[in-house]
Formats: C-alpha cells, sequence, structure tokens
C-alpha cells in the first residue's frame, strides 16, 4: 500500500466494484489488486455476484415508475400542502429531512474481513434482519412465536400488523420447510420474521419490513458468518438471511422475489 498517495480507501473498492472507479484511481487499485490476491480474489466475487444480480433482476428497471412518485403527482401534492405560511415550512423542513434520509439510505453493505461497510445504496432492513436472525435462529425451544401448524393465522396476524397483503414464502421447491414466525418492533414500523429449516437443521430467515420508499435491487451484505440478500419494492424492506452457501442464498431470495410479485393485490404503479 506504500505506492497509493492518497491512501487507497473503502469507496475506492466500492466504486470499483460498481465500475464507476475515477480514471486517475484505477492505476492505484490495480496496484493495490496485484499486491494482494487475497483482496483481488474477495472483490473480483464481489463484483461477479452484483453482475449476475443486476443481469437476473434487469426486468425490474423496465417497470414503470409508480404514479405516486411521478414528478406531476409530487408538485400536485406540495402545492396542496402549500395552503399557509406553517404549512410551508413544515413542509420545506420535511424535505430536509427526507434528503437525509435518503442521502443516508442511498448506501450498499460491503462486507469486508467480516466487517459491514458502508457503500452506496446501503438501507437499515440488512442491518435489521441479521440481527433478527443472529437472535433468534439459535432458539431451540422458543424460535418463532407463531409455529407453522397455525400459518392461517400468522399470515392473517402479520397481515394486519403491517397493514398491507402478505404472502408466506413457499419454499419446499428448495428443501426450506416453515418453521413459524413472529413480529418485530422496527423503529417507528413493523418488520415480520418468517423461519425455515431444512433436513440439516440450516436455518434461514425471510424479513419483511414495512415503511419503505421507493424501490432498490437485489444486494448482498455479510456480517462474519451471517449473510443477507435484500432490496425494496412496493412500500417494504426485504431481505433473506443465513449462513448457508451464498448461492443457495440467493437462489432462495430470488424465490422470495418472484413469489412477492404474485401476491394478489400489490401495487403495480
Amino acid at each position: 500500500m506504500t505506492r497509493l498517495d492518497p491512501p487507497l480507501g473503502e469507496d475506492d473498492l466500492q466504486a470499483w466494484i460498481d465500475g464507476r472507479l475515477d480514471p486517475e484511481r484505477q492505476e492505484a487499485v490495480q496496484a493495490a489488486l496485484a499486491d494482494q490476491p487475497e483482496l483481488a480474489r474477495r472483490l473480483g466475487e464481489y463484483r461477479a455476484t452484483q453482475d449476475a444480480l443486476r443481469a437476473r433482476l434487469r426486468f425490474k428497471a423496465a417497470e414503470p415508475i409508480p404514479a405516486r412518485l411521478r414528478i406531476d403527482s409530487v408538485l400536485s401534492a406540495q402545492r396542496r400542502a402549500r395552503k399557509s405560511w406553517l404549512s410551508a415550512a413544515v413542509a420545506a423542513c420535511l424535505w430536509m429531512v427526507l434528503g437525509v434520509v435518503v442521502g443516508w439510505a442511498a448506501n450498499e453493505f460491503l462486507a469486508v474481513d467480516g466487517r459491514l461497510g458502508f457503500g452506496p445504496r446501503s438501507i437499515a432492513v440488512a442491518q435489521e434482519a441479521i440481527d433478527a436472525h443472529r437472535t433468534f435462529a439459535v432458539e431451540v425451544v422458543h424460535p418463532v412465536e407463531v409455529r407453522a401448524s397455525e400459518q392461517a393465522h400468522l399470515k392473517q396476524w402479520v397481515t394486519k400488523r403491517l397493514g398491507r397483503s402478505l404472502q408466506i414464502p413457499d419454499l419446499t421447491s428448495l428443501g426450506l420447510h416453515l418453521v413459524g414466525g413472529r413480529v418485530l418492533p422496527a423503529g417507528q414500523n413493523i418488520a415480520a420474521q418468517f423461519m425455515f429449516e431444512d433436513d440439516a437443521r440450516n436455518r434461514i430467515t425471510v424479513y419483511v419490513r414495512a415503511g419503505h420508499a421507493g424501490a432498490g435491487d437485489l444486494s448482498f451484505a455479510r456480517r462474519g458468518d451471517v449473510q443477507s440478500f435484500y432490496w425494496v419494492d412496493d412500500g417494504s424492506g426485504y431481505a433473506v438471511v443465513g449462513t448457508i452457501d451464498r448461492a443457495r442464498l440467493q437462489a432462495v431470495a430470488e424465490q422470495v422475489v418472484r413469489q412477492i410479485e404474485e401476491v394478489p393485490g400489490r401495487k403495480q404503479g
């Protein structure tokens, strides 16, 4: 690293993975990768995974912008809000807060040496989902609040608490069977966690958090031995979490994405 001036940072590595590194920094990163084969191998894997995810979910980019997010709808809502000086001032404050939140949420978790780093498009749902998985996946007696034998009740309960139609994923084709689920606090919102288990007792969890605006591509995060594929869609944040092989976890996440797309009554913009 002595050849790097200025020093190579995590932003440089994330930019290299995303394919948006400034030309003047390319030489520095290439030198670092040449000096550190293990770093080169790991970042190469991240880039390959990200490229594969983008290719598989390219259809999402072709979807129309939801009506509620179009410029004319936003402007119309703003005009309705300007009924008084006070409402205008409140609206301005809210936009400032929204800008801060969007800026913070424009990061993506990048796992380096077992730590969660922060790069573009970061969302808190991945951190929350990993924490929840670490807490409950190891439980033997009380891993869930409502067991799979009461699946109809679980679906009704979670749908009511999250305030939206929610389909419990069916992952039996991937060798995973529902253990049950629970409702969790998530800041000012509510989240649900569904737990699945295979014949070898490997557990994965599907985490759903209400109250996320916009949409985001399927992304990858890791902390220690716990990995997560996460995304935002139709007003909710989703994450699939586990310690199983990354390729298998990705297949589970893609299955969940497909099933969410088929939920009756789901907003289509």
